[in-house]
């Protein structure tokens, strides 16, 4: 590149290591450490779906009063994405982690303690906070940690991890409940995220990006620097900790950063997008046994199917984010025009059993697959400075989408509508999820190369080779 357009500041500096390094031991333990978490998130998730029909026998509930136990975790999630956003952009990536982990894991001991239905549910909003805090905190860490050419990848991964750990409550809850009863799930839940959250406090490593910007924590910078390259000059560590320090932090001036400048198309943008997908993709995991039933297939293939769609979603996920790290925003488009299609194939009326599922299996790598490559691209639209808070709010804004998605289903449902004009119905989010995405795809193509960087007047340095 010419000198005179190159940028030489050490923002761009600190961006360049870190896009060279490769599979180091930091990268391995801050994904596995990562993945371990959110597979801790997913299960305390998921574990009250297992617990419920013993707690309602055993507490004489009725379904709809335990409504209010299911309806609290998905509003505490909601509040734990605001909240934990903003911690982690004012406080650090790996400090909001570990307090949401430790909110989550005393969320799900407190159950024990519950006896009555709204204790229950006020429980479950704690557990809620923390499960929702924590995704787009280790979002942002992962990706201001490992290298560009696979951050959507990475974030592919760690979702595999908390699928993984939705999906293990009903072994957990086999091995365990027959013998110590539904409050052992809740112990196993609590324990491990108390103790993954003491593990984390020691292994799992700060975002150098969000350090970078604290002059008090330019030491602990420098610290993580030589670990992601020990042959690194001590010149270039000094040139880097030049980089200003962000005493007012846009974490500190609420939501209105994330309306600042490009961003002012960029997230309302995004937010369509998940509110879109969510209402889709939660449309079909809640309904999707009862479709399927209804479109003739026998009752232990329509239970199968939900898993077909989760495992091949995440399949479609991984996948799709390797092309986003290669190729950027504009590979995912094609995922919700592709699943809107497929979607519609499902009302056709000759399909077999087997076709039926087949079907299903197809929807869920493009439907499904679709919303996690949105997650793996999602915090690449914003600034280190913002990254936090602006996942954090986006996934908390979906959270509208997988209200809705099954709330209309069950009234489309009960209407006894054609299965056509349901599916039709289903599907009419994705072509706005997809027009979205192209529009985001034309606002970050406009970007300037670094669009945060701080350029700093250039200074002798030595870069590391």
């Amino acid at each position: 590149m010419d000198k005179k357009n190159r940028d030489d500041s050490p923002s761009a500096l600190l961006e360049k290591i870190i896009d060279k390094q490769s599979w180091n031991a930091l990268v391995v333990i801050t994904v596995l450490l990562s993945t371990l978490m959110m597979f801790v998130d997913g299960y305390d998730l998921q574990t009250i779906a297992f617990a419920a029909p013993s707690i309602m026998a055993e507490w004489n509930l009725s379904s709809a009063a335990f409504g209010l136990v299911f309806a609290a975790a998905s509003l505490g999630m909601l509040v734990g994405g605001i909240v934990f956003g903003w911690i982690g952009d004012r406080h650090g990536r790996k400090l909001g982690s570990l307090i949401a982990l430790v909110v989550c894991g005393l969320g799900s001991l407190s159950i024990l303690l519950a006896r009555d239905v709204y204790l229950l549910g006020l429980c479950r909003f704690l557990t809620g906070i923390g499960i929702g805090g924590l995704t787009p905190l280790l979002y942002a860490l992962n990706q201001e940690l490992v290298p560009q050419r696979f951050r959507a990848t990475v974030i592919a991964v760690i979702m595999m991890g908390y699928m993984a750990g939705s999906a293990s409550g009903g072994a957990v809850a086999a091995a365990f409940m027959p013998a110590n009863g539904w409050e052992a799930l809740f112990w196993i839940g609590g324990a491990f995220s108390l103790l993954l959250a003491g593990v984390g406090y020691v292994l799992l490593p700060e975002s150098v990006a969000f350090l970078s910007q604290k002059a008090a924590r330019k030491a602990e910078m420098a610290t993580i620097l030589r670990r992601i390259d020990p042959a690194i000059a001590p010149e270039t560590i000094a040139y880097i900790t030049t980089i200003p320090d962000a005493r007012q932090s846009t974490a500190s001036r609420g939501l209105s950063p994330l309306f600042a400048g490009r961003l002012s198309t960029i997230t309302p943008l995004l937010w369509l997008g998940y509110v879109c997908s969510s209402a889709a993709v939660f449309f079909m995991i809640s309904w999707l046994p009862t479709l399927a039933l209804g479109a003739g297939v026998p009752k232990t293939e329509a239970a199968v199917g939900l898993s077909l769609f989760i495992v091949a979603g995440s399949i479609g996920g991984l996948v799709i984010s390797a092309f986003i790290d290669r190729l950027g925003l504009s590979t995912i488009m094609f995922m919700p025009v592709v699943g809107c299609l497929l979607l519609v194939v499902l009302a056709l009326p000759d399909l077999s059993a087997s076709g039926y599922m087949i079907a299903v299996g197809i929807c869920g790598f493009f439907v499904l697959g679709g919303h996690q490559g949105l997650n793996g691209a999602a915090g690449l639209l914003y600034p280190s400075t913002v990254r936090a808070s602006g996942i954090g709010w986006a996934l908390s804004i979906a959270k509208i989408g997988s209200i809705i998605g099954p709330l209309v289903g069950g009234i489309l449902l009960g209407a006894g509508l054609p299965r056509l004009q349901l599916m039709m119905i289903v599907a009419s989010p994705l072509p706005i999820f997809a027009a979205s995405l192209f529009l985001l795809w034309m606002a970050k193509s406009r970007e300037p190369r670094h669009p945060e960087l701080t350029v700093s007047p250039s200074r002798g340095h030595s870069e590391t080779t």
